[in-house]
């Protein structure tokens, strides 16, 4: 009986996956953190040994980025108000990414605004053949009363 494993309330199965992954996992946390330390350590490294004039050219490059963004928008915001004031549209409303988006838009904002006209009958102004049923006399009599006999 030397060549039987031992049970731990489970048999074991060929080819049964036996590996520890909670251990297996907190030993890849503490390698990240490790890791993690070490970039650091490096980047602050890699910042000390700049010089100034590196320095300088990465700080003028971003700020030429966010100038470069702050145009875009305000040539957007631009754009936009022109197309409200042409359409008649809320710029609030207008989204777009140029100018012919924004019109098309509008465009369509506006169409969809527009009131319609009244509602179709198919005959304006006669009544039902079941509006005769004296149930509704006394408001015939104040209408006739109001905008005359009606001759």
């Amino acid at each position: 009986m030397a060549d039987e494993p031992e049970e731990k309330g489970k048999p074991e199965e060929e080819g049964a996956d036996t590996t520890d992954w909670k251990a297996m996992a907190r030993k890849w946390e503490a390698r990240s953190k490790e890791n993690a330390d070490k970039a650091k350590a490096y980047d602050e490294l890699q910042e000390q040994s700049k010089s100034e004039l590196q320095k300088a050219q990465e700080k003028a490059k971003r700020a030429e980025d966010e100038l470069a963004e702050l145009k875009a928008k305000a040539e957007l915001a631009e754009t936009r108000a022109r197309v409200a004031k042409e359409s008649g549209v809320p710029a609030e409303l207008i989204f777009g990414a140029d100018e012919g988006e924004m019109e098309a838009n509008a465009k369509a904002l506006a169409a969809w605004g527009k009131p319609s006209s009244a509602p179709r009958t198919h005959k304006p102004g006669s009544f039902s053949a079941d509006a005769g049923d004296g149930r509704d006399a006394a408001k015939r009599e104040l209408a006739r009363q109001l905008f005359g006999s009606g001759e």
